[in-house]
């Protein structure tokens, strides 16, 4: 998966002034807003908030 879809999803959250950033080097797992979560789930919330194209069953 290209790290474009994250850069979107990530700069997409950000403008609903979500606080987003990774938890370290590895861009498997990100903090939003104080919760934890997958580079899938990053992508997932995202689509479901209709912010990224993509599915929302991202797994």
């Amino acid at each position: 998966m290209s790290d474009d879809h994250f850069h979107e999803a990530v700069e997409a959250l950000r403008t609903l002034g979500l606080y987003v950033e990774p938890t370290g080097d590895d861009l498997s797992l990100w903090l939003v807003d104080g919760e934890e979560m997958s580079d899938g789930g990053l992508l997932k919330l995202a689509a479901l908030l209709g912010l990224a194209l993509g599915s929302a069953t991202i797994q």
